[in-house]
């Protein structure tokens, strides 16, 4: 520029500068863009425009003096600047401005605020506010309709309103819920409680595909368990290969099915084998049963094992008391062994010393041996009579007395009867203690009717198991 002026003066240099400018504008762009560079950093305060300052303070990175400052620059005022910043700023979106209305966290006026943010026009204000209001999904609407807790119609109204037809909302009630499960369909099925065609229809209202329909019918009918069919070839009912095929259905190999088969098997009682081993009988290993045998048997019932040996020792019987008389009357054994075999029998201490008492006392014998019999037969009528609970102490002491026995050797006689009266029940055999339960009988240990604890508790004693004893009871 001095160049032009130093030839054509102020003016005439400017008008030739700016012809010159034109014509080698592009030649020079790269140059004067240099010269710009440089001078925009000597001189850094060039304004931002209006627009991006009230975006800046919008996001309140500089505060609004700043920014209508900036303005000013580029010739917008105060109220201007306030009017883009106004248009800079933002409100939630249209989900989370209704989810803070519904739950009262903004005011109606805060909701209109939002709208005209999201510059929507005012003749949506009011279809909008109508949304506040959440509508049960079309799902929930057919299940509470099946629950009872709305009815068609509304079921209709408010799924329409979601665009579901009715017809479409009554599929989607027919397929809300589950019918009864399989297997109680089943049981139905069996009591004839549906028809087939019910049942399939179960099947297809359920999540079981109904390719299955025919397999989960065939299942209809229960199988007997793999211990029922042990016990019925225990019993005889069925043969070994039938037990194995049974329980085969349940997945049980013929091996487990014998282990079943051993486990529902019980062997003879501890009073049955002590019987035969006495008898010199042959036990299951074919021989004449032994203390080996004996002792096989507690293992494979409900006693314990170490409890084998003692029953085996215990498995002799005494004479009874009638007997042991006679034997010390007949001086085959001494009052001290009597009183010691009765000990063994169990009776209390307290009556085999009266036992002792009398026996070392004597009796008066007989010379005629009528008589002697004449006096067995009494005593044995009177203690069967006394026994059975026919006869009182009062009706038997003088028939004792007959037979030559002071009060105290009739005290003594009397306690033992009392005692073998209470031991009767102990002597009944299975079969008359379940008919005593069966029939009510009473008990005359207790005086009541005999109850099923009462002949469990007899069968325990003979040796059966608590689930066999049941079995027998319930057979």
């Amino acid at each position: 520029m001095a160049i032009f002026s130093k030839f054509f003066g102020r003016a005439a240099s400017d008008a030739a500068g700016f012809a010159a400018g034109i014509a080698v504008g592009p030649a020079l762009g790269p140059v004067v863009q240099e010269v710009v560079n440089r001078a925009w950093e000597a001189h850094p305060d060039k304004r931002i425009d209006a627009g991006t300052s009230a975006a800046i303070v919008a996001e309140d990175v500089e505060l609004r003096d700043w920014g209508a400052n900036e303005a000013a620059a580029h010739g917008f005022d105060g109220d201007r600047f306030d009017a883009m910043l106004g248009e800079a700023l933002n409100a939630p979106g249209l989900g989370p401005l209704f989810e803070l209305w519904r739950r009262d966290l903004i005011s109606d006026g805060d909701f209109a605020h939002g709208l005209r943010k999201a510059k929507l026009e005012g003749r949506w204000d009011g279809p909008l506010e109508g949304l506040r209001d959440v509508l049960l999904s079309p799902s929930e609407l057919a299940n509470a309709r099946q629950q009872g807790f709305v009815d068609d119609a509304r079921q209709h109204a408010e799924a329409g309103k979601q665009g579901v037809t009715p017809d479409r909302a009554d599929i989607q009630f027919e397929i809300s819920g589950l019918p009864l499960g399989v297997e109680t369909m089943q049981q139905a099925l069996n009591r004839g409680l549906v028809t087939r065609a019910e049942f399939d229809q179960a099947i297809r209202e359920g999540h079981t595909k109904t390719k299955y329909t025919d397999l989960a019918f065939a299942l209809r009918e229960p199988v007997l368990s793999a211990s029922e069919y042990a016990t019925l070839h225990l019993k005889g009912w069925i043969t070994e290969d039938e037990m194995n095929a049974g329980g085969a259905l349940h997945g049980y190999t013929p091996e487990q099915m014998h282990l079943l088969y051993l486990e529902r098997g019980r062997p003879a009682s501890p009073s049955q084998m002590a019987a035969a081993a006495a008898r010199g009988l042959d036990g299951p290993d074919g021989k004449p049963v032994d203390r080996a045998q004996f002792l096989k048997a507690i293992a494979q019932s409900d006693i314990r094992p170490e409890y084998g040996p003692m029953l085996w020792d215990a498995r002799f019987l005494y004479p009874s008391l009638f007997q042991l008389s006679r034997l010390v009357a007949a001086g085959a054994i001494t009052a001290d062994v009597a009183a010691d075999w009765a000990t063994k029998d169990r009776y209390p201490p307290e009556v085999v010393d009266a036992l002792r008492a009398f026996w070392q006392g004597g009796t008066t014998a007989s010379t005629d041996a009528h008589v002697g019999k004449a006096q067995t037969q009494l005593w044995t009528t009177l203690h069967r009579s006394y026994i059975a609970g026919e006869s009182t102490k009062t009706a038997a002491r003088p028939v004792l007395a007959s037979l030559g026995m002071n009060t105290a050797a009739q005290d003594a006689v009397l306690a033992l009867w009392d005692t073998e009266r209470g031991l009767v029940r102990k002597q009944l055999t299975p079969a008359q203690i379940k008919k005593a339960y069966t029939k009510g009988i009473k008990n005359q240990a207790t005086g009541a009717t005999w109850t099923r604890d009462d002949a469990l508790a007899a069968l325990i004693e003979r040796g059966y198991a608590t689930t066999e004893a049941n079995e027998f009871l319930d057979l």
